[in-house]
């Protein structure tokens, strides 16, 4: 959002509680301490993990979306450090593609929160034990009431580490493991 000027920006106070990282490994959103969910584009993640630590104080500049408790970060002021801003992508600064050899899992948990892209579209769940699930945009809506808050859900796909906990991109979810399905497919236009 290098058009925004962020100092016209509604403030956002408070307490980094995690990162979430998407399928691919790189940061793609924090969760505040108060339950506050903060979108970051990818290219920032590298930017943002040497800045800021769970536990730190940050100031968030960006822009409420409607229909999502969600909001958008233009800038990201640590509280010791220099201002993190969205410039837009630069040349190299898409993280790198999961390699083909990655673990594929199954697994299982109950929903704690709904994650949000930066439209405030569903894409994902962070289960109550710190997993992320990551969804498809298209297949989040179809599954909306499979991935309601405090519903329990089983998925299938593949596992990765990364610093900020694991991930596992879903091909396959249902109530429970003996009931999954394939992700619903991507409507065409």
């Amino acid at each position: 959002m290098h058009w925004i000027d962020p100092d016209h920006l509604p403030v956002k106070r408070g307490t980094l509680a995690r990162f979430v990282a998407n399928g691919h490994g790189a940061i793609d959103g924090m969760l505040l301490t108060d339950g506050t969910e903060i979108h970051t584009p990818p290219h920032l993640s590298v930017a943002l993990a040497r800045a800021i630590k769970p536990g730190s104080r940050v100031e968030v500049r960006g822009v409420t979306v409607r229909g999502a408790d969600l909001i958008v970060a233009v800038a990201i002021d640590p509280s010791k450090g220099k201002r993190i801003l969205d410039e837009g992508p630069h040349q190299g600064g898409h993280p790198e593609k999961p390699h083909d050899d990655d673990e594929r899992w199954g697994y299982e948990g109950r929903i704690e929160r709904r994650l949000h892209g930066p439209k405030g579209q569903v894409h994902g769940v962070l289960l109550d034990d710190g997993i992320v699930i990551r969804v498809p945009p298209h297949a989040a809506h179809a599954l909306n009431r499979l991935l309601a808050v405090g519903k329990r859900v089983a998925v299938e796909g593949r596992w990765l580490d990364t610093p900020h906990g694991p991930v596992l991109s879903a091909d396959a979810i249902g109530p429970r493991e003996d009931a999954l399905e394939p992700m619903p497919k991507k409507p065409k236009h």
